[in-house]
């Protein structure tokens, strides 16, 4: 295992370990429209460990690649009197055929914010602000970006019962990491609209818009368009959710997938 790689796995793994130790000092869910309505939340108070896959079709040139992904992305919460701190770091792990046939794990990225203290979690808007880091833990060049950077994040949700509506935005700058790799300046918006139904089920129209500040003009943006579909479980006593989605790139750097399929199981830890 090189160091990238066991720097990422040392991070992932200390964040599952608060994941287990914290579970029990978070707030419960009674229901599964109680969870559903949590888990559409990104600054809610409750651990979640989703292990979201992704099926990228059509890249490269010709359009004939096809790259997958697993994204394995805890959500741990550190609640305190005037306000919350919500962590959620992103180990993704990639096969990719484009631009190179390679598989591993890519680069990591975490971020926090810290929320207020609102006078009602369950309703009402809460704006947080904190930081975004992605680290060079990618197992191959291909995979990641080579480079360490750092920024701001910020978060925005306005919660009614049966809405969540809202944005996490972040931008970083490469701040060390290998010179002869070209350097990061990134900026990422993702907005997003949850209907909550009924019986644990959810509805999210959402995007993960990003614009590359080193690309020429042409390759700048990436704009997905899409849903996803979700319903919270109980398997046994240990409640789930279980979704499935697809995206289409309404603009994408030239060589870029032209659209993906989602498929997310989440271990929900609400007591």
């Amino acid at each position: 295992m090189n160091c990238r790689l066991a720097m990422a796995v040392t991070v992932i793994g200390g964040v599952l370990a608060c994941a287990g130790a914290g579970a029990q000092n978070a707030p419960a869910a009674s229901s599964t429209d109680d969870i559903a309505r949590k888990l559409a939340d990104p600054g809610a108070a409750l651990i979640s460990v989703p292990f979201q896959y992704n099926y990228l079709g059509s890249v490269g040139p010709s359009g004939d690649f096809h790259n997958q992904q697993l994204k394995i992305q805890p959500v741990i919460p550190f609640v305190g009197e005037h306000g919350k701190f919500i962590l959620r770091p992103i180990l993704p792990i990639q096969w990719n055929q484009y631009p190179q046939d390679r598989s591993g794990t890519g680069d990591l990225f975490v971020q926090g914010y810290y929320i207020p203290k609102t006078a009602s979690e369950a309703r009402g808007t809460e704006f947080g602000f904190g930081a975004a880091a992605l680290l060079d833990t990618a197992s191959h060049d291909s995979l990641g970006s080579g480079r360490y950077s750092l920024g701001p994040a910020f978060i925005l949700v306005h919660k009614t019962r049966n809405w969540t509506v809202g944005a996490l935005a972040n931008h970083v700058w490469s701040i060390a990491g290998d010179s002869d790799r070209d350097d990061v300046s990134s900026t990422s918006v993702q907005p997003f609209v949850t209907r909550n139904l009924p019986a644990g089920w959810s509805v999210s129209v959402t995007s993960e818009t990003s614009y590359n500040w080193k690309a020429d003009s042409g390759n700048a943006w990436t704009v997905p368009l899409g849903a996803t579909v979700s319903k919270v479980l109980h398997l046994g006593r240990t409640p789930i959710s279980v979704g499935a989605g697809g995206f289409y790139n309404v603009d994408r750097p030239q060589y870029a997938n032209r659209w993906s399929a989602r498929f997310i199981v989440t271990l929900v830890f609400p007591e």
